[in-house]
């Protein structure tokens, strides 16, 4: 056994046939080379099945720093395929003084990053701006995580529900901003309406469960058919069950 375990390091030595020898990303030009080769063990270099055995955690330890999904295929004898797939944006927000891209399934990146720029964000762009209230809980733990992308803990489902809502309703486009805030112990959104040249306009305060938007919205649609018509200087608070108050906004 002995003899045997002697020729098999000294083979290993002359021929390296147990070595790392290749990893190539697909697409090239996401991630760099320094973040392909500078997290694997030495002991993964020298020995490729290690490497093979650890790939979830290799993936996990990328993904933490760029705004992808892994997946980890071999190519050949000691080489292997990295397919990157960069993360598609479901929405963006601002939080902290910083603006965020956030995926359907709740990872979080800033806006400027330079990864970014290979993320799909077309959708996400298209619809009102999340403002995040400090008011509210926490959205990440930025000083628990390492890396640029974070684990979220926002409720993905209600937000989502809220822009469905906004485009059964019709009102996408004459949103500027969506406020997730917090009023009088309940936590209150607030629509902030475009206005002349883009500027703010009429606001108009919403239960923060999604389900009560249809009834409210279409109470609201009664009064101003046409959104886009509501005077800037106008407050609509509909968070109560049997009325709305339409008055004008306090500066």
């Amino acid at each position: 056994m002995s003899l045997s375990c002697g020729i098999l390091a000294a083979v290993e030595a002359r021929y390296a046939f147990l070595r790392l020898h290749d990893i190539e990303a697909d697409p090239g030009g996401i991630i760099s080379e320094q973040a392909i080769w500078g997290t694997i063990k030495p002991s993964q270099e020298k020995v490729w099945i290690l490497f093979w055995l650890s790939k979830e955690e290799y993936c996990r330890n990328i993904e933490a720093y760029y705004p992808v999904n892994l997946r980890m295929g071999l190519s050949g004898w000691g080489k292997f395929r990295l397919e990157v797939l960069p993360l598609e944006a479901a929405f963006r927000m601002y939080w902290g003084g910083r603006y965020w891209y956030v995926s359907a399934d709740g990872r979080m990146w800033l806006s400027s990053l330079r990864e970014s720029s290979f993320t799909s964000t077309e959708k996400a762009d298209e619809l009102p701006l999340l403002t995040w209230s400090t008011d509210r809980e926490t959205p990440a733990d930025l000083s628990g995580e390492h890396g640029n992308v974070f684990r979220s803990s926002l409720p993905l489902e209600k937000i989502m529900l809220w822009h469905e809502n906004l485009k059964a309703l019709g009102w996408s486009k004459n949103v500027k901003y969506i406020q997730a805030g917090f009023r009088e112990g309940n936590y209150v959104v607030r629509l902030i309406l475009y206005g002349p040249d883009g500027e703010n306009g009429a606001n108009i305060m919403l239960p923060d469960d999604p389900k009560e938007w249809q009834t409210t919205g279409l109470a609201i649609k009664k009064i101003y058919p046409e959104v886009s018509a509501i005077s800037p200087g106008i407050f609509i608070d509909a968070t109560y069950k049997d009325k709305i108050l339409v008055k004008n906004r306090v500066q």
